[in-house]
Order: structure tokens, then C-alpha cells, then sequence
């Protein structure tokens, strides 16, 4: 029998775990150590997870069963289809065409189905992260995830604030005409000077330099940004509804309207509900939150690889699909599927 689980990397080689069963809470004080997890519109009332045992382990075989002989899975994927797709594409260029929205985030999700093995012997294959992605997951019940995301929603400790912008993407192999692509540049500083504004009443933003995040396949832009906090002991709740979803995987700007039309293009995409929602860690005073993408979720035997895509004025339908299937690619190489 195989104990429910939650984990996520605090260091190169470590990562803490937490054990259940878990206990749901509404906030989270003082020593106790939890996981945040939620759906993507932030739904769940209790989004905190108190585990009943924690460890640090830089191996994370020890999850399993038998010192790790759990079975890799073996899935067969379906195809994808890009009718619906193409629908809600046209949708969203109309609303930036006429000025209602600046940028919206589709979700395409490739589905598989379990023929052997155990989902959560993925936790294998991150043994070898790469040090520009963060291995994070859990498992309760038939259900679960588990992935490498390059993405921090942000960090809290100390009263300083750190978060990035991380949007714009190519091919490694269009490595020398990525930094001058308008478009993916456009994406980008608008997702950063979105941050930068956001997060002006917190306190004095300091914005780093556009830099490139090579992740092995592709590359992404990214420009990190700290905020030294006026009040350090700021509601972790609230921070979470400020900051999530950022343009990266929202809608910018982020009125009611956009997010409700982004929730209705996820629906009709049946896109995970946890696909882009944070994925964090309340531990020694320091709080954590990935933005939970580039993985595999499942329930049961059903499996999903979902992928999303930035769509802003300018761009194509075939680019975009490519950078979807690209980023689906990337979470197979690296988990072994």
C-alpha cells in the first residue's frame, strides 16, 4: 500500500517531503510545516495541506514502496485534434483586436490512459532535474502530479519578496534569433511591467535585466523581481490573490471579465484544474510557490499532459500550436513518458 505524499525542491539536491495523511486548513502560522495546494481560480477553502510526517531526502525513491522497485508506467497517449482549439484562438486575437484584453493563456491537454506500472514511480526521473526547473508533486489516493516547473509564483521570507517574469518561448535551436523576436518580446515585457506595477504597493521593486532561461529543448525570457516588503508579516493568502494568475498563465489585464472568459476557454478545453494554480511550501518562515506546470496529473488510470500558450497581437495559429506541442515534448523527455 503506498502512503499519500507531497513534495517540492528547496535546494539543487533536496527536497522536503511531507507524508499523510494531510490535514486541510484555511491558514497556516508559526512551526507547522504545509503544503499550499489549489485549484487554478483558487476554489479550494482549505488550500493548505499539514502533513503528518516531514523528511528532507535528496532521493526521492524513498516515496515508494519496496525501496523504490515500483514499475515505471507505461501510457498510451491519444491524438490531439486542433478544431476547438483553432475556435478559441480566433476568439481571443478578436478581443485583442478590438482592445478588450492584451494577452489570454488557452490550454491544450494531451490525454493518456495507464496500461501498467504506478503513475507515482515518475518521482524516478527527477533524479537528474536539470538546475533551471524546480521537481515538485504529490499523490492522495488515485490521484496525482508530478513535475519540473521552471516557473516561481513567488517566495516570502524575511519581509523580501521575490518573484520573475517568465514568458516568451522558442526552440533551443532558434537560440541566436530569439532575443530580437519582437513578438515573443512583447509577450514577455508585458507580463513584467504587469508584475512591476502590481507589486509597486508592496514596496520598492527592484527589476532585473531580460535574460534567457535554457532549459534544454527551449528557452524562455525571464526577468527576476524583488520587492522589499513595507509590512513583512503581509497575509500569505493575500499575496497568493494579488500575484495569481499572472499574464503568464492569465489574462492581462486582469479584469473580472478576462479571467471569467479564460475560465470559460480552460472548461471548454476541459483543461486540468490544477494546471497553472500554485504549488508551494510553508516551512522555517520561508514560503514558496511554484506555478504549478510542465507535468503529468492523473486519476486512476486517466492521465493528462496539459500545455499552455500565450496568445498576444501578432500571433499565428501554426507557431503557436508548435510551442504547445514543444513544452508537452520537453515534460516527456524529462519524465520518461
Amino acid at each position: 500500500m503506498m502512503t499519500d505524499f507531497a513534495f517540492i525542491q528547496i535546494s539543487p539536491d533536496r527536497y522536503l517531503c511531507g507524508l499523510g495523511p494531510f490535514r486541510s486548513s484555511d491558514s497556516v502560522d508559526g512551526e507547522v510545516v504545509a503544503f499550499y495546494r489549489n485549484h487554478f481560480d483558487l476554489s479550494d477553502p482549505k488550500p493548505w495541506k499539514i502533513p503528518s510526517k516531514i523528511f528532507e531526502t535528496s532521493d526521492l525513491r524513498v516515496l515508494l514502496p519496496e525501496n523504490g522497485a515500483t514499475p515505471l508506467p507505461e501510457i498510451e497517449w491519444s491524438g490531439l485534434g486542433d478544431t476547438e482549439v483553432r475556435e478559441i484562438f480566433d476568439e481571443i486575437l478578436a478581443e485583442i483586436e478590438n482592445g478588450t484584453i492584451q494577452k489570454s493563456v488557452p490550454v491544450l491537454t494531451e490525454r493518456g490512459t495507464l496500461h501498467r506500472g504506478e503513475l507515482a514511480a515518475l518521482v524516478k526521473a527527477l533524479d537528474m532535474v536539470p538546475d533551471a526547473l524546480q521537481g515538485y508533486g504529490y499523490r492522495v489516493g488515485e490521484k496525482g502530479m508530478i513535475g519540473l516547473s521552471p516557473e516561481t509564483l513567488f517566495t516570502v521570507e524575511n519581509g523580501l519578496f521575490t518573484t520573475m517574469a517568465l514568458a516568451g518561448t522558442a526552440p533551443r535551436h532558434e537560440m541566436g534569433q530569439f532575443p530580437n523576436d519582437d513578438k515573443e518580446i512583447r509577450e514577455h515585457e508585458l507580463v513584467a511591467n504587469y508584475l512591476c506595477d502590481r507589486l509597486a504597493p508592496l514596496g520598492e521593486v527592484r527589476r532585473g535585466k531580460r535574460t534567457i532561461l535554457d532549459l534544454g529543448t527551449i528557452v524562455h525570457f525571464l526577468t527576476n523581481i524583488q520587492v522589499r516588503l513595507h509590512d513583512p508579516a503581509a497575509d500569505l493568502g493575500e499575496l497568493m490573490e494579488l500575484m495569481h494568475p499572472t499574464p503568464a498563465l492569465g489574462a492581462c489585464p486582469r479584469g473580472d471579465g478576462a479571467l471569467r472568459r479564460l475560465s470559460e476557454y480552460r472548461m471548454r478545453l476541459n483543461a486540468p484544474t490544477e494546471f497553472g494554480a500554485p504549488f508551494g511550501l510553508w516551512h522555517d518562515g520561508k514560503f514558496r510557490s511554484l506555478v504549478a506546470i510542465r507535468h503529468v496529473s492523473w486519476d486512476g488510470t486517466q492521465v493528462c499532459l496539459p500545455s499552455g500558450v500565450g496568445l498576444v497581437r501578432g500571433s499565428r495559429f501554426d507557431r503557436e500550436w508548435r510551442e504547445l506541442g514543444l513544452k508537452r515534448n520537453s515534460v516527456k523527455a524529462l519524465l520518461g513518458v
